[in-house]
């Protein structure tokens, strides 16, 4: 019994001494290669790690213990063995080279059931790691385990576990299905290691959900890909087994080698038949071929994997150097894994069936998951009014439009404002024969809509603009007619309704016209968008006065012009595909586009898609659309003060062509209407680019 009680000296002093002893100088990939063993209990493979399986992994893998990058990023489909990599690198911190670790999943019963089935499940299969585990209750549970010289936190992506954490090795794993009001989750994970400096490694993996198409400056804005963004974006290249020439599974890529089916094949015709392309010679490439090509690439002298500052030619020779970054990125593709179910014959079945089921019922919602999770692209949904692209509407820009100026056609201009995020967006839109428009004019003016009236009268400014004529003549056109919107953030309905009865008790700022098709057509007046999508297309009201707090913002005295937002949205879709000039074709000037894509007031132009029940919705949460709003704000005061009925034969004078036109007026200045308060308030009126002189107030008109 006595002899029982005594730990064996021997053991003791082996394992002190071996705490002495360094780490083997060796990566993740040359360890796993030693070491790792596969077990997947249910079926799978089970037996040693080769990296001939999966060969793409090993350059993730090798980058996690160098010193000149502090984070390493993979983009993948399921089932391409990415986690692999952050498995393997925790067995050998456990084995030779301990470090606390920090592991991130999206939910807790996800983190769970991965603990159980796949982290038990190796250090049950590994004795080094078995025998380094802490024999305590508290050493192993399913979210925290204890190994001799460091831990593992297995943790759910909120806000209370990216708080009063640290550790210098951190695994971030399907970054896009956390919560996005995390917002910057890389900054976040910073944090949680930056004491560690050089020594730290943050392994961030995703399939890329939060991506919205291939343009990194437009669409890599949130989740892996912005991370792999900024890294050195590295792609795999491969050998065609046919004529030898090099490119990559990656869209990326300078040759990009696609997936190739005939759309009017049946499902099991396009599982059996559907070849990689090789876009070199056209060569057919078969599914049984992608391991050959695999391993021709890894046995390369570049890897397989080719980043940024190096090109690839048609015959593998790599030139150029790899940019120095402190990120190390790697996209992974459906086509390159050897896991995927059915091969790259039942990756084309799954996104044929995906696109011919979202033509029968338009949701796209099958589609993305079959891009996204099964072959590792990016999904980019269709492109806001009318599926027009962003770029393409920036690419009708016209050289010779300026803003602040009327192009020949404009017979009238009317103008919208957004009131929202402490600030108002403004724009001028002009209108001619048959509907056809023009952009004149925008800006910003910033204040705070929802508590300042000082800053609600800078708007008067913009609402008494007038613009000179682009034929020389030293004639102006001023504003027909302005709407702005009236709700947003608690505050901004009052303080838009208590603005207008300031305004009215100036002198010819709003002025009623009179009715038309039974609306009062005010100069300028408050608007609301409609939420139901049976709204009528436009009313003028005034707000129910029964109310205690209608009757105290607006008195029973502001008009506003109720619409319904949708269908006029429809309208502008219809305007936006208009590719010939003349009936209701809109003009852009050329300096709406930004000095490089993405062109942000076009994406906000394009920030919305129909949806089937008929409303208009973003593509995305977050995108800003004062743009989109703004088009269809202007048009909708056009419309209620008759653009639609115009006789262009015969049109009113104040729609008449420049010579007879009664709104026209010369550049003498009257002082402008001061309201009741100060307007000299710290909102500042901010333009989008230079401007001509514009008088304060109409005189002089010509008749």
């Amino acid at each position: 019994m006595l002899e029982n009680a005594y730990a064996d000296a021997y053991q003791v002093v082996r394992e002190a001494l071996a705490a002495l002893v360094p780490p083997a100088r060796e990566t993740v990939a040359q360890y796993a290669s030693l070491n790792r063993r596969l077990t997947n209990q249910g079926g799978g493979y089970v037996g040693r790690w080769h990296h001939e399986k999966a060969p793409y992994l090993v350059a993730p893998m090798e980058t996690l213990t160098r010193l000149d990058y502090l984070t390493t990023v993979v983009v993948g489909p399921g089932q391409s063995g990415k986690t692999e990599i952050a498995q393997n690198w925790m067995l050998k911190s456990v084995a030779n080279d301990p470090g606390d670790f920090l592991w991130y999943m999206q939910t807790d019963p996800g983190l769970e059931a991965f603990v159980k089935s796949r982290i038990n499940t190796q250090i049950d299969g590994h004795p080094e790691m078995a025998m380094r585990l802490g024999s305590k209750p508290i050493d192993d549970s399913l979210h925290f385990k204890r190994f001799d010289g460091m831990r593992v936190e297995f943790l759910s992506a909120n806000e209370n576990n990216l708080i009063n954490k640290s550790a210098p090795r951190i695994v971030a794993d399907e970054v896009d299905a956390y919560p996005e009001g995390l917002g910057d989750i890389k900054a976040l994970l910073d944090v949680r290691r930056q004491t560690f400096g050089r020594q730290s490694m943050l392994l961030a993996m995703s399939h890329p959900d939060r991506a919205r198409g291939l343009n990194p400056e437009r669409d890599w804005t949130a989740g892996v890909m912005a991370l792999y963004g900024d890294s050195d974006r590295r792609v795999w290249y491969w050998p065609c087994p046919h004529c030898g020439a090099w490119s990559s599974p990656v869209p990326i890529a300078a040759r990009f080698m696609p997936l190739h089916y005939e759309e009017g094949w049946s499902l099991d015709e396009i599982e059996e038949k559907a070849r990689l392309v090789c876009p070199v010679n056209g060569c057919l490439i078969e599914d049984r071929d992608r391991r050959a090509m695999n391993l021709a690439a890894y046995r390369s002298p570049f890897g397989g994997w080719v980043g940024d500052g190096q090109e690839i030619s048609q015959e593998g020779v790599i030139s150029g150097e790899l940019v120095a970054r402190k990120s190390a990125g790697f996209w992974i593709v459906g086509a390159m894994s050897p896991f995927i179910l059915g091969g790259i014959g039942g990756l084309a079945r799954a996104k044929a069936k995906a696109e011919r089921e979202l033509e029968v019922d338009g949701d796209d919602k099958t589609l993305k998951q079959v891009v996204v999770k099964q072959w590792g692209f990016l999904y980019s949904p269709k492109r806001g009014v009318g599926s027009i692209d962003a770029n393409v509407l920036a690419e009708r820009a016209e050289g010779d439009l300026r803003l602040g100026f009327v192009p020949d056609g404009v017979r009238f201009i009317t103008g919208g404002c957004d009131a929202n995020g402490g600030r108002f967006e403004w724009l001028m839109r002009g209108w001619g024969v048959n509907g056809e428009s023009w952009v004149i004019d925008k800006g910003r003016v910033n204040g705070d809509p929802a508590t300042s009236p000082d800053d609600w009268d800078l708007l008067l400014e913009v609402i008494q603009r007038t613009y000179p004529l682009a034929d020389g003549s030293g004639r102006r056109m001023p504003v027909r007619a302005f709407g702005f919107d009236s709700g947003g953030e608690a505050g901004v309905t009052q303080q838009a309704y208590a603005a207008w009865r300031r305004w009215r008790k100036l002198d010819g700022v709003v002025r009623l016209i009179g009715k038309i098709s039974g609306r009062d057509a005010w100069t300028v007046l408050p608007t609301k968008g409609a939420s139901a999508l049976t709204a009528q297309r436009l009313l003028v009201t005034y707000p129910d006065t029964a109310r205690k707090s209608n009757r105290a913002a607006a008195g029973g005295t502001v008009p506003v012009a109720q619409f319904n937002p949708n269908l006029f949205k429809d309208d502008l879709a219809g305007q936006l595909q208009k590719a010939d000039l003349g009936d209701w074709y809109v003009h852009f000037p050329h300096g709406l586009r930004s000095p490089e894509e993405p062109h942000v007031w076009f994406e906000q132009l394009t920030s919305e898609t129909r949806q089937k029940n008929g409303r208009w919705e973003k593509l995305v949460r977050g995108r800003r659309n004062e743009a989109l709003d703004l088009m269809v704000l202007t048009h909708m005061v056009a419309h209620l003060h008759g653009l639609s009925q115009i006789d262009w034969k015969r049109p009113p004078s104040w729609a008449a062509a420049w010579d007879t036109n009664s709104s026209l007026i010369s550049t003498t200045v009257t002082p402008t209407p001061k309201p009741a308060q100060n307007a000299a308030s710290s909102g500042v009126l901010v333009d989008d680019g230079p401007k001509p002189n514009n008088p304060k107030s109409a005189v002089h008109r010509f008749r």
